[in-house]
């Protein structure tokens, strides 16, 4: 796995941590969501419960926060996922972090991407 300092050279872009529970859904038949822990203008990272292939076969995810903000059909690219530490030694429960960079986004969910990352964006992580 390549260190940190090396995949923040190879960002183009800021990247925030999502203050909000913001999810992400992939766009398949039968979805799990995953919670979106950063996220920049060209990709975001989710964690989710571990289980086999979250994403599946998705090229596109929707995104979502309470009745608030939605934003749907965003194109994604595949770049990593992994297994995360636990945070609670004790817990049984694992989490995977999925990143995702974005594809060409339309004018509109460029502006909702906007709107997402001043809203919702807190600082770069």
């Amino acid at each position: 796995m390549p260190s940190d300092s090396h995949q923040n050279e190879r960002r183009k872009h800021d990247r925030f941590e999502v203050r909000n529970l913001a999810i992400a859904v992939p766009n398949k038949p039968s979805s799990q969501v995953a919670r979106i822990v950063n996220i920049s203008k060209g990709g975001l990272a989710v964690r989710y419960l571990e289980q086999t292939n979250w994403l599946g076969n998705a090229d596109a995810i929707d995104i979502l926060v309470n009745n608030s903000f939605l934003m749907t059909n965003i194109p994604i690219k595949h770049v990593s996922d992994y297994k995360v530490d636990n945070q609670v030694s004790f817990s049984i429960i694992s989490e995977r972090q999925c990143c995702l960079q974005f594809g060409p986004l339309s004018p509109e969910q460029q502006l909702l991407l906007d709107e997402f990352i001043v809203k919702y964006g807190a600082g770069s992580s």
